[in-house]
């Protein structure tokens, strides 16, 4: 961890792959290429870890410094884990809709025209609220230690883990760069929505009518400016919307970007923490009977299929992501 003020900052709580679900789940994402396909979860321990200073909750109910997903329910009162799935879902991370598809020859056309459904949380996508609760005042921050990356160590290249049957030799790239099209979706203390584009450098290239896919994993908003010349997308006679550092989605039916985006979360681990885009939550006002002052926050996280990495070439991806939070001090 970095080095830190300790006066100013506290306590340091680290969430522990909180997520690793998605790292050790098939990630069977068939954006854009197919109808709704079920696809169980496989989980392993799951852990949300804290200091004692800090306890967290799904609930409101239970309260701990360490929290298992498994122990997260639908509004059936399902485990996430036995009835999550992940289908081709667009989202502004508020509103999660499911378009309607024309399927192609190695791409599929969204049908602006058509019956669109409406995502449903923790089956389609994942969605819960964190609530946090301390007996010291403080405030929250999601970390720019927080990291998503591919289960696999090696990703492009003959070695690469969990191969992708769409390439072979020196081309040959690890399905588990599905983590470039994963988004995370939070509220900061002012209310505003950031969605943040874990994965910006993953970049897989494929023109409409060819079945020849590449991978780069060190890709930039430049070299992907819109066009026609490496992109899936259809918008009339046009195919653009291909820089992987900004998020695309569909708004109504019409293509849109989203202005509140992270490609990289700001560094909120100094004296004085000025990150206030990824400040969380205030654990201030008037403590209960028990003396807790409380806070909260909802996270929804998800592969966004109007992105270039949510592609069949990627279905059975596997990653991992890890949610840090870093609390400071507050002296009045």
């Amino acid at each position: 961890m970095k080095q830190i003020n300790r006066k100013t900052k506290t306590k340091m709580i680290i969430v522990v792959n909180l997520f690793l679900i998605f790292a050790l789940m098939t990630v069977s994402v068939y954006a854009w290429f197919a109808s709704q396909v079920d696809n169980r979860v496989d989980a392993y321990d799951i852990q949300v870890e804290s200091d004692n200073a800090l306890e967290l909750s799904f609930d409101e109910e239970t309260w701990s410094g360490s929290l298992n997903l498994a122990d997260l329910k639908n509004a059936d009162d399902e485990s996430v884990l036995d009835t999550m799935k992940f289908v081709e879902v667009t989202s502004n991370g508020t509103t999660f809709r499911i378009p309607q598809l024309t399927q192609k020859t190695n791409y599929a056309e969204v049908n602006t025209g058509g019956s669109w459904t409406t995502a449903v949380p923790n089956q389609d996508y994942i969605e819960f609220t964190l609530h946090m609760r301390s007996k010291d005042k403080l405030s929250v921050y999601l970390s720019s230690d927080s990291k998503a990356s591919p289960a696999s160590s090696v990703v492009t290249g003959a070695t690469c883990g969990n191969p992708s049957s769409y390439a072979s030799g020196a081309n040959t790239f690890s399905k588990d760069c599905i983590v470039g099209a994963l988004r995370v979706s939070y509220n900061n203390t002012a209310n505003s929505k950031f969605i943040w584009i874990t994965n910006p450098e993953f970049h897989l290239n494929n023109t409409i009518g060819s079945s020849d896919y590449t991978m780069d994993t060190n890709a930039g908003a430049t070299t992907y400016a819109d066009g026609p010349s490496k992109t899936v997308y259809t918008a009339g006679a046009n195919f653009y919307w291909n820089n992987p550092k900004t998020h695309y989605y569909y708004s109504g039916t019409t293509l849109t970007t989203y202005t509140n985006t992270l490609t990289a979360l700001p560094d909120t681990v100094s004296t004085v923490p000025t990150a206030t885009t990824t400040k969380l939550a205030e654990l201030t006002g008037t403590a209960d009977a028990n003396g807790y002052y409380y806070g909260e926050t909802t996270f929804r996280i998800w592969i966004e299929g109007c992105d270039t990495e949510a592609r069949r070439a990627l279905v059975d991806g596997k990653f991992n992501l890890s949610l840090v939070l870093d609390t400071f001090a507050i002296n009045n």
